[in-house]
């Protein structure tokens, strides 16, 4: 039902949001030594990024081929990421950069919540979720004999 997922929202935030937290400080810890073993940098979001250029053999080679490449390139970076706490939550993200010979790769957490549709979403879903709430209190309350009166209907009936 979509009020479990609007109670979930919340959690699901805050879970999101401590991963990329722990991902940056992270990220920004290791940062001189990523450059310096892998030619990676980190950005300002944290995320972990580097570009692979291909030789000359595998660029003429088909798509396929390059990307399989970029992935044997990339799985070296596979023991660092163990080796600083990273590689259960890092996913590569790999662009072809145009007008060149060389993919841009991006390591970075997959989020479904902490993204700004995800947010705005949520917020929209909770926005409504409350004002139902509200709107059944306040008929509640403004209708309270009516519902005493049904109530004590109801208990003498039974």
């Amino acid at each position: 039902m979509w009020f479990k997922s609007t109670i979930k929202f919340w959690p699901e935030l805050w879970k999101e949001f401590r991963v990329w937290w722990i991902f940056k400080k992270t990220a920004n810890e290791y940062q001189e030594s990523l450059n310096k073993e892998h030619n990676l940098r980190v950005d300002w979001l944290g995320r972990i990024y580097g570009v692979v250029n291909l030789p000359e053999e595998v660029q003429g080679a088909s798509s396929e081929i390059q990307q399989a490449y970029v992935l044997q390139q990339i799985s070296k970076y596979g023991d660092k990421m163990l080796k600083i706490g990273l590689a259960d939550v890092v996913y590569p993200e790999i662009q072809k950069i145009k007008g060149s010979a060389g993919y841009l790769v991006i390591l970075w957490p997959v989020f479904d919540t902490l993204q700004l549709i995800g947010i705005i979403k949520g917020l929209f879903k909770n926005t409504i979720f409350i004002g139902l709430i509200y709107l059944l209190i306040r008929l509640a309350t403004k209708n309270s004999n009516a519902i005493t009166q049904a109530w004590n209907w109801l208990v003498a009936l039974f």
